[in-house]
């Protein structure tokens, strides 16, 4: 049993918060909940209009051909004020045709989350975040095909063995199949 390790870079882009962003001056007074929804809009605003994309406030989905990939960011109860602010990026893959899968057409690939501190985020961190985003669209390109589907399936100890999880992930590949 094994979770997938999505392996990322820091992204080379040219980047500036917005001119009235909180992230420009964040200080131990700021809430962790508004260096949180500073730090979705910043990444929703850097993906908003790029082909194949969809942002909402706390996620940001990607569609392929067959695949939907959704990155979805949670936050914490622990964060303290002044010193932590935690940062979740939890990853899914869904079908593009869900009929007859359980549970939306959920794939249950095991992707595990990545989590950063983002009470102190500069641009750096910020680079390294769209740089983990962008490694989940590429892995989903690379399965988002019958033969990459099928090695994957064939080369992962998938975390969810459940008859539901391994169910989705053979219906899926014989839809695709089709």
């Amino acid at each position: 049993m094994s979770y997938i390790i999505i392996n990322s870079t820091k992204k080379n882009i040219d980047w500036k918060w917005d001119e009235n962003s909180i992230l420009n001056h964040i200080s131990s007074d700021h809430d962790p909940k508004d260096i949180f929804d500073a730090v979705c809009a910043e990444i929703k605003h850097y993906y908003t209009g790029k082909e194949s994309y969809k942002t909402l406030k706390k996620k940001v989905k990607w569609k392929g051909k067959y695949l939907n990939a959704e990155m979805a960011f949670w936050s914490s109860h622990s964060n303290l004020a002044g010193e932590f602010v935690n940062f979740e990026i939890v990853t899914s893959g869904y079908s593009n045709d869900s009929k007859g899968m359980e549970n939306k057409g959920l794939l249950y690939l095991g992707i595990r989350p990545a989590n950063y501190d983002i009470h102190d985020i500069d641009y750096d961190l910020f680079r390294e975040i769209i740089g983990y985003i962008d490694a989940c669209v590429d892995f989903f390109k690379t399965i988002d095909s019958y033969e990459g589907f099928k090695k994957l399936i064939n080369e992962q100890d998938f975390a969810f063995k459940d008859a539901v999880s391994e169910g989705n992930r053979q219906l899926f590949l014989e839809k695709i199949t089709l």
